[in-house]
């Protein structure tokens, strides 16, 4: 069973949803003939680090709202997060571009390493308070998952895995995404946003059924 995931490595949802998903497969019996494909969703490609600005003054001017407002729709993800067994930081938390991290995503994927690499960049944006748009920052996650730091380099300093990531894009648009997380299962059926983990049992336990009928 194919589970194909468009998603982005600061999107909060992104993040929990596929938590509620893993913790459904935990309870599927045919967990090990499930295989995942991540692609790639820029949600917010036009955000940028500003040093000695908090998480949530950025959210709060770029989505043009109160700050107030800013810091309670932040602390409602995090105790989201905490429901679903993350550790969701904005306290350290760095709101910045992914176009560059998902680049090397694509070179990633391109040798069997896309999974580990998305859970590495979540992990070091939500818990870690890493900057992910930092070539430097990019580079050294990278190796995390065991990509060579070299090559890493080389995909940095060129355009290459541009277009990956733009048909990836397009491939979004013309199944329908509007927001992430979104899940289609074996090219079929589409699952959107961070639903619970009893959903993602029912939509396993039924695709299942019908893909072996």
């Amino acid at each position: 069973m194919k589970i194909t995931i468009w998603s982005d490595f600061v999107c909060p949802f992104c993040y929990i949803g596929e938590s509620h998903l893993s913790q459904a497969l935990e309870s599927f019996e045919h967990a090990d003939e499930v295989k995942i494909e991540y692609k790639s969703f820029l949600l917010m490609p036009d955000a940028e680090y500003v040093p000695g600005k908090s998480y949530a003054e950025t959210f709060s001017d770029m989505k043009g709202i109160p700050i107030e407002q800013a810091k309670l729709m932040l602390n409602q993800v995090v105790d989201m997060g905490k429901n679903s067994g993350l550790d969701i930081n904005y306290d350290i938390a760095k709101l910045s571009s992914t176009t560059d991290a998902h680049r090397v995503f694509q070179y990633a994927k391109k040798l069997g390493k896309g999974n580990e690499f998305f859970s590495r960049f979540y992990t070091a944006h939500f818990t870690e308070g890493e900057i992910l748009s930092e070539k430097e920052t990019i580079i050294r996650l990278a190796e995390d998952v065991g990509l060579d730091v070299d090559e890493v380099q080389r995909v940095l300093d060129s355009s290459e895995y541009n277009e990956s990531v733009t048909q990836e894009l397009q491939e979004a648009r013309a199944v329908g995404v509007q927001g992430v997380p979104f899940f289609v299962f074996i090219d079929k059926y589409a699952v959107s946003g961070a639903q619970p983990v009893e959903t993602f049992i029912q939509v396993l336990n039924k695709v299942w059924e019908e893909q072996k009928s």
